[in-house]
């Protein structure tokens, strides 16, 4: 079985992030949703509605979407942790993993994270086309394993999710959990996940 795991990174946000819910649920699809704070504020019932759902995860994107390496470690460090917070305010839960925006860790931003830094091995790069064929050309691309970046901030991401899923399906992919798809017994002490076999532990990269 080929196994990948879909991310949505930027929501929640009203005009996309409600269709992104429906087809996920209407064909029973895992996915991990990286939260960006101030829209968690603006849009809470949609956090709410992501929390309450077995299929999801949710994983901490910052409360300001600000490059982490941009930044000293003690503000990088507040951006965690004010997210973590806005998210369990509104949920009562805690995010399972992390990810950076933009991808960017170093060892400054590895020395506070106590969760795993999630990346991704395949991107839909609908931040920088905003085009929903290109999404399905891109996503024609994916491997067993892999963790694909959307944006269900993104409209076209979100216009493309239904015939998305079913050419995942289609061409024998099953989307599972990222716990699933990494399957490792010491997850959370991986600092950081491109892919099913690509991860870094200990500072060594497998």
């Amino acid at each position: 079985m080929k196994k990948v795991a879909l991310t949505f990174d930027d929501g929640p946000w009203q005009a996309t992030t409600p269709h992104v819910l429906e087809i996920l649920k209407k064909y029973h699809i895992p996915a991990t949703f990286m939260i960006w704070g101030e829209h968690a504020e603006k849009y809470p019932e949609l956090l709410k509605e992501e929390a309450k759902c077995s299929l999801f995860t949710l994983g901490n994107h910052t409360y300001h979407h600000k490059d982490l390496t941009k930044l000293s470690i003690k503000e990088g460090k507040n951006e965690i942790a004010k997210n973590d917070e806005v998210i369990e305010k509104i949920t009562g839960q805690q995010p399972e993993v992390i990810k950076p925006p933009f991808g960017s860790v170093n060892v400054d931003v590895l020395s506070y994270l106590n969760q795993p830094a999630i990346i991704w091995s395949l991107d839909t790069k609908s931040w920088d086309h905003d085009d929903k064929d290109k999404v399905l050309e891109n996503i024609r691309q994916i491997h067993d394993g892999d963790i694909v970046l959307m944006h269900d901030f993104q409209p076209a991401d979100s216009d493309a999710i239904e015939p998305l899923i079913k050419f995942l399906l289609k061409d024998g992919f099953t989307p599972v959990s990222l716990k699933e798809l990494v399957w490792k017994d010491n997850f959370y002490n991986q600092q950081i996940i491109y892919s099913q076999d690509r991860f870094i532990i200990d500072d060594k990269e497998a």
